[in-house]
């Protein structure tokens, strides 16, 4: 009911009362008790209306604040791109909200001293010299990955190194979603058979990869088409490409008909995908453990009278835990070239490493390796033992590493290995002129490195 009625109200009723009585005196002094009294109870109800009012209205001032601070909120969300974000996430990125364009940007480099002991005299790069040292900017390398449209991605990287011929390029492809499994990717890209080569340079636990690693064919990038399939407990791939062509990004008239044939397994035993980026196992790490399974056939056209058929089957097993990690790979390979000088060839290696703290890491590894140089030749035979630390100095963005390497066999066979690059991690390329190709075995390297990643 209204001010104004209920007004009305009392004052007619006062008014009624006052006719009732007319003509005493008695009844006029009733009237202007009951006036006084209906004059009271009008003012009462004034002030009470303009209570609600001035609540009404303050009310109304909040949500008008409330509509104006959400509003701006809004515009400057459209200043910035249709409300794209930006900041860092394993690495720095921008993309649309919703997802679906992005790009990422990670990079890594690795600043290293070396010193290599050797057993004789050898033809290094700086000389006939029985030891080499010094500084080298083993790798810098940036990445730009991303989606576009949620449906297709891409991943290109640039590397820097003294190691891969000058050349700059070190993988790039692109690719769609089939559905939310599979994938299919194109381009110049790793073969994904064995875990150790898979892994990126700066997701290593040692401070490069073993030669037993690097020693295989697939332990390389080439140009292709891979299929991939990733399930929650399980991942596949199978890729058809050009075959092991080193790290030159050759045009497709190089590829002298050349092709591969390679694939790989994983098995989620327990614990997350996440984990198994790295190869180290922080602190608070939970447990986990991953079997592969990985095989490639590759036929190389080596010349006129012969053309090499190649295969290889590797598997390995990892277990992460609560701040240390276990790991153990074995690989067996033919090469059968055609002309008579068919060789097998076998390799593992066992590795492992603890945090003694949140920044220090302690870890070793040994690598044995068979090339199988040849029927009724010498073949040398790859033993290396590595110890190291890692103190990490920003997280795992940034970590100071020392190593000791000992070989306990000669290194001949480093200088017919012919395929990728050890990233010093052998010591000779070359015998010594006029020698039998073979050292003493007193063969040892000690490294230190910077990495810095993002």
């Amino acid at each position: 009911m209204s001010f104004a009625t209920k007004a009305g109200i009392i004052i007619g009723a006062a008014a009624f009362s006052g006719m009732a009585v007319a003509g005493t005196g008695e009844a006029s002094n009733d009237l202007q008790s009951r006036l006084e009294a209906a004059e009271a109870r009008i003012a009462e109800l004034s002030a009470q209306q303009n209570s609600d009012w001035l609540t009404e209205q303050r009310a109304e001032q909040v949500r008008g604040v409330v509509q104006d601070v959400l509003a701006d909120a809004d515009t400057r969300a459209s200043l910035q791109g249709t409300g794209a974000t930006s900041g860092y996430n394993n690495g720095f990125f921008v993309q649309s909200a919703d997802g679906k364009w992005s790009v990422k940007i990670n990079g890594v480099f690795q600043e290293r001293f070396n010193y290599a002991k050797n057993g004789e005299s050898v033809n290094l790069p700086n000389g006939n010299h029985d030891n080499a040292w010094g500084f080298e900017t083993t790798r810098a390398a940036l990445n730009f990955s991303g989606m576009l449209a949620g449906e297709a991605f891409y991943n290109a990287r640039l590397n820097w190194s003294p190691y891969n011929g000058g050349n700059q390029l070190e993988w790039a492809y692109g690719g769609w979603k089939v559905d939310d499994t599979w994938s299919v990717s194109l381009g110049r890209q790793k073969f994904d058979v064995m875990r150790g080569y898979m892994l990126n340079a700066e997701d290593q636990q040692a401070i490069e990869r073993s030669l037993q690693t690097t020693y295989w064919a697939t332990s390389s990038v080439t140009n292709g088409i891979k299929l991939s399939g990733n399930m929650d407990q399980s991942r596949y791939n199978v890729m058809f490409s050009n075959g092991s062509g080193g790290n030159a990004n050759n045009g497709y008239v190089n590829n002298d008909h050349d092709w591969a044939i390679s694939g790989r397994g994983e098995w989620l035993m327990e614990g997350t995908w996440g984990q198994f980026d790295n190869m180290s196992s922080p602190a608070g790490s939970t447990d986990g453990w991953l079997l592969g399974v990985g095989a490639a056939y590759n036929k190389t056209n080596v010349g006129a009278a012969a053309e090499a058929k190649n295969w290889l089957v590797s598997g390995d097993l990892t277990y992460h835990s609560d701040g240390w990690n276990a790991y153990g790979s074995m690989t067996y390979g033919k090469n059968d070239p055609n002309t008579g000088a068919d060789r097998d060839s076998f390799g593992w290696e066992l590795g492992a490493g603890m945090y003694m703290d949140a920044d220090n890491e302690l870890y070793a590894r040994y690598s044995w390796l068979d090339p199988g140089q040849g029927r009724g030749a010498d073949s040398s035979k790859l033993s290396i033992m590595t110890i190291g630390w890692n103190h990490y100095i920003a997280g795992p963005n940034t970590k100071l590493s020392v190593d000791w390497s000992y070989s306990f066999s000669d290194q001949s066979f480093a200088a017919n290995q012919g395929n990728g690059v050890g990233y010093s991690d052998w010591w000779n390329n070359t015998p010594a002129a006029g020698g039998n190709g073979l050292n003493d075995g007193s063969n040892w390297m000690i490294r230190t490195q910077l990495q810095v990643a993002f």
